[in-house]
């Protein structure tokens, strides 16, 4: 039966039907509608990722439809590659199809001088068996290494190992069967020095790292950016893990990478507060990196180009921030090497409400400074008990709790930006306009008895500027909490 000019150009909507027979293994429709159809012509029909009939064939086991192609149609399928350089055999070792590699492998070593081998790669160097390691294939793992012997050893072109593909996906059984035919990749490390252990960190697969840890994986070994397992862990949210190496393998929980991150850093990265609170139960030091960050506050960097993703502030981890400030462990007031606060980081990442949360936080913690450094004045009268409250100066009236009536008192009870000297300055002009107020009024009333001097705070001058010596003065408690600077 004739192709029509549709087929010749491999129309996938046009060809569905011989990819659906491919996947059902229906051979007679293959055979009626392409026995007159030539190899090169049959070999042309791709689907929109260009695998082949033989492609589909191959996936899904239809070893008589796979014989009628290679036996009957004579096609070459060494040649057939798809978008991404994978031949039929690697798609029968991803679906884990041992007779399809088995049949393929023995007709080639009849029929062509130049076989067809396990060591065929495709375009990022993956051979069948780094992909039966990869997919859990584990039939298909066991004969290329049993019956091909294919080398374990073997790496593509990222360094990746059979063992290296096993472990990130934690396929345990696979695992196993490597490292019973091979021990000694244990410890590989990839082109980017990561180890199996590594990626089944990575993968959070404990049952693989404990049988990783008893054929002797070093925990102690670090990728390219100084990451060990327990950083990897912390940056994949697995607490599980977190927890057995740290109270079973006592990894140090302060560990720091190139960049003088700890694992508590990697936590804050994705927003995880079980971690950072069990980080911080276990007394992990906040510490800042090489730029200045602490886990609030790092430079927005990409992780995956070998630098930080910014952190709780710029992924918006309200939880986390609420921990990190709650508890003391940071400031929001900080600024890293670049001079950004964690408000700011936030904002500049897309959380404007969180910046603004962090804002009024800083707002209502400088109010709390600002009763802090009035300077209070307490002024008791001799003998008299503490306890009689009659006759003590209110505090209230100089720190005014009510903070929407803060504004009633000066400027200088307040803290202000000026200068020393400034401050000064104006202290010396307030007691000036007091001397003034107090000699008016004594000029109408003078006064004869100390003890019957008020204790209010308009008296203070008057009696700040008697003899040092004077007996109440020396009786006087005057109680300065802090400096305005």
């Amino acid at each position: 039966m004739a192709l029509s000019q549709t087929y010749m150009r491999s129309s996938t909507i046009e060809n569905l039907f011989l990819f659906t027979a491919c996947e059902r293994g229906d051979l007679h429709t293959i055979e009626t509608h392409l026995n007159s159809v030539s190899s090169l012509k049959i070999s042309s029909i791709r689907d929109e990722y260009q695998a082949t009939l033989i492609h589909y064939t191959s996936r899904y086991g239809h070893l008589n439809i796979l014989k009628y192609f290679l036996e009957i149609k004579h096609i070459d399928i060494s040649q057939l590659y798809t978008k991404h350089g994978a031949t039929c055999v690697h798609d029968a070792a991803v679906c884990n199809q041992m007779e399809i590699l088995k049949y393929i492998f023995d007709y080639y070593r009849k029929n062509f001088s130049e076989k067809f081998r396990w060591t065929i790669r495709d375009e990022q160097g993956n051979t069948p068996l780094h992909l039966a390691a990869h997919y859990n294939s584990l039939n298909v793992l066991h004969y290329l290494l049993e019956e091909e012997l294919a080398d374990p050893h073997y790496r593509t072109y990222n360094g990746f190992q059979p063992i290296h593909c096993a472990s990130q996906y934690g396929h345990t059984q696979c695992v196993k069967l490597l490292l019973l035919k091979s021990p000694y990749t244990i410890n590989q490390q990839t082109n980017q020095l990561l180890t199996p252990l590594h990626l089944a960190c990575q993968a959070g697969s404990l049952e693989t790292i404990q049988i990783l840890i008893s054929y002797g994986a070093n925990l102690q070994l670090k990728d390219q950016d100084g990451l060990n397992c327990l950083h990897i862990a912390c940056q994949n949210n697995h607490l599980d893990i977190v927890q057995w190496l740290i109270e079973k393998q006592t990894t140090n929980i302060d560990d720091v990478d190139y960049m003088n991150n700890t694992p508590i850093h990697y936590a804050a990265t994705n927003g995880n507060e079980h971690i950072i609170n069990y980080l911080l139960e276990k007394n992990a030091k906040l510490i800042s990196n090489n730029n200045g960050n602490t886990p609030l506050h790092l430079v927005s960097k990409d992780f995956y180009k070998q630098k930080f993703l910014d952190q709780a502030a710029k992924h918006g981890h309200r939880n986390v921030c609420s921990i990190l400030i709650e508890r003391g462990y940071c400031s929001l007031t900080s600024v890293n090497c670049e001079q950004l606060t964690a408000a700011d980081l936030a904002e500049n990442s897309g959380y404007p409400s969180l910046a603004n949360e962090f804002r009024r936080d800083v707002n209502s913690s400088s109010i709390q400074v600002e009763k802090a450094t009035v300077v209070r004045l307490v002024i008791k009268k001799r003998n008299v008990p503490h306890s009689d409250a009659s006759n003590q100066v209110n505090e209230q009236d100089l720190l005014n709790k009510d903070e929407q009536s803060s504004n009633k008192y000066p400027s200088w009870l307040k803290m202000t930006n000026q200068t020393i000297e400034e401050f000064q300055q104006d202290i010396q002009n307030k007691q000036s306009n007091l001397r003034k107020i107090q000699y008016d009024y004594f000029q109408q009333k003078p006064l004869t008895n100390k003890e019957d001097i008020s204790t209010s705070t308009d008296y203070f001058e008057y009696l700040n500027n008697q003899d040092k010596n004077n007996e109440f003065i020396l009786n006087s408690s005057i109680v300065a909490i802090s400096k305005l600077q």
